[in-house]
């Protein structure tokens, strides 16, 4: 297969820039090929031409497509008309640039919500005749209005959209849009309310129109070249990176929309090992992956990366995705037993920052770190009094990692703060794992299986959880039992024998106990 030399760079709409893929270990290694043929490739796409993307929006021209669109004003009724305007809607906002589409996500946002007034009249005529009528006919048309009024005006442009072809597709990137502006904005709650109700419409659209299909190196370059565009665990670095990713011994599978058949919605890259790994770059960098022949005698199926188009963030298509291709591989590889993941951590190194309160670095806790593990990483920093206040000096400094008597100090703290992290941290006053990646797999029915210490060694990894990976065992007569215990009151299920995890669920049976007393 042919494949263009700048394949991760292509696109007509700009896609999120991934941080430099450095391993942190390595980060003074000597420039290789690669890098260079990188650096030129960023020189020509800099020399692209200048875009034609608008710099401003013309309201006035935005409220009058609207108006034609949402309230079907003018003489343009028929269904054909309707989509020409639709499509003229969608080109104009194709045409503006970055600050042009928020302008224009805002006013329809903002200016095409629920009429308040209506809505107001409706609920109180609801309530009257509730009040003064027993027919349940009357009150059903009543309740009807009311919920007719409570839809935002925005609603009927984006049915309008999904009906054009490629109109899914513009409503996902529309949506990413959306939560871009959003991350910097959380208190617009006007679009945060559009951003909803796309998604739950983006969910009902998607039920019974997806097909599952397994991605190798002859598929589509345009398909292949958006699973570098839109991996966002670990990113690709170059053809050749995703070509190992597709070799013998790996597997990628994805959720494709039939109106979009080359562009996966969700995808999963999967390898085919001997036994659960515990590190990610021995999956990423292994120059021969496992031959042909091997595959047939592989004992676990490792799930180590998993990736949704932006604009479908909330709609949960792992969980399916998951569950269908561990039935693909049993039924192709009947030797695989073991169905596992090797998953990041990416909230710990943010908490562990907050956890580390000038209280704890005084007085540090006693019950989470083993008493030998504390005595020991505190004699790797003499000034330091506590345990905790030698992790700050150690994880704050330039080159930490690679200081080999540091680290040996420092596994067995980080892997039972990583374990402690996992099990005990919830997210608010909820049941639910506080690390997002652990509610995901969590709800899903995994198990806990096992801590990994310098699992990712990467400069993101190490950014994120000081390296600190884990994988979750899908036990598939266990997955039921899993997911209601935990959705019921957040029981965390645990397979394997790692014990900082067992000691971490000590600590919370103990914790539980003493709360009922």
């Amino acid at each position: 297969m042919s494949v263009p030399a700048a394949l991760f760079h292509a696109g007509s709409r700009p896609q999120t820039r991934h941080p430099p893929a450095r391993d942190g270990d390595e980060l003074s290694r000597p420039l290789e090929s690669a890098d260079v043929r990188a650096f030129w490739e960023k020189q020509a796409e800099n020399r692209q031409p200048p875009s034609t993307e608008k710099d401003s929006l013309d309201k006035s021209e935005l409220r009058g497509l609207l108006s034609t669109i949402i309230h079907k004003s003018g003489a343009y009724k028929g269904a054909v008309k309707m989509g020409l305007f639709t499509q003229k809607c969608c080109d104009l906002y194709e045409s503006l640039d970055a600050g042009g589409r928020v302008a224009f996500l805002r006013l329809l946002a903002v200016e095409y919500c629920a009429p308040k007034g209506e809505a107001q009249k409706l609920a109180n005529d609801y309530l009257e005749s509730l009040a003064q009528s027993s027919d349940p006919a009357q009150s059903a048309l009543g309740a009807r209005a009311l919920r007719d009024s409570l839809t935002p005006q925005y609603s009927e442009l984006i049915d309008q959209i999904n009906r054009l072809p490629g109109g899914f597709s513009f409503l996902v990137r529309m949506r990413a849009d959306m939560l871009e502006y959003i991350r910097g904005h959380r208190d617009d709650e006007a679009m945060r309310a559009m951003s909803d109700m796309l998604m739950k419409k983006l969910e009902t659209w998607i039920i019974g129109t997806l097909d599952l299909k397994r991605i190798t190196w002859n598929s589509p370059a345009c398909t292949i070249e958006k699973l570098g565009q839109y991996e966002s665990v670990h990113a690709v670095k170059s053809w050749l990176d995703v070509r190992r990713r597709l070799g013998n011994g790996r597997r990628c599978f994805g959720f494709f929309h039939r109106s979009v058949p080359m562009e996966p919605l969700v995808f999963v890259w999967v390898a085919l090992t001997d036994s659960v790994s515990d590190n990610v770059q021995s999956i990423l960098q292994e120059r021969e992956p496992t031959t042909a022949e091997a595959e047939a005698t592989a004992r676990c199926a490792i799930f180590y990366s998993i990736n949704s188009q932006p604009g479908l963030s909330g709609v949960d298509l792992g969980n399916f995705l998951i569950k269908r291709v561990v039935g693909v591989l049993r039924a192709e590889l009947p030797t695989i037993d073991t169905f596992c993941t090797l998953s990041p951590l990416p909230k710990f190194r943010a908490w562990l920052d907050q956890w580390l309160t000038p209280e704890r670095l005084a007085a540090p806790p006693r019950t989470v770190v083993s008493e030998d593990a504390q005595k020991a990483l505190a004699a790797r920093v003499p000034h330091s009094l506590t345990w905790t206040a030698a992790l700050k000096h150690i994880i704050d400094s330039r080159g930490w990692t690679s200081d080999q008597a540091n680290l040996d100090a420092m596994e067995p703290v980080v892997r039972a703060l990583g374990a402690h992290y996992l099990l005990n941290v919830k997210r608010g006053k909820s049941l639910a794992a506080y690390d997002p990646v652990a509610n995901f797999h969590l709800r899903n029915g995994a198990c806990l299986h096992q801590i990994n210490w310098r699992g990712n060694t990467s400069y993101s990894g190490l950014r994120q959880s000081l390296g600190l990976m884990c994988n979750y065992n899908y036990v598939l007569d266990r997955i039921e039992d899993n997911n209601e215990r935990y959705v019921h009151d957040g029981s965390i299920a645990i397979s394997g024998s790692d014990p900082f995890i067992a000691e971490a669920k000590r600590m919370a049976s103990s914790i539980a106990h003493t709360a009922k007393l």
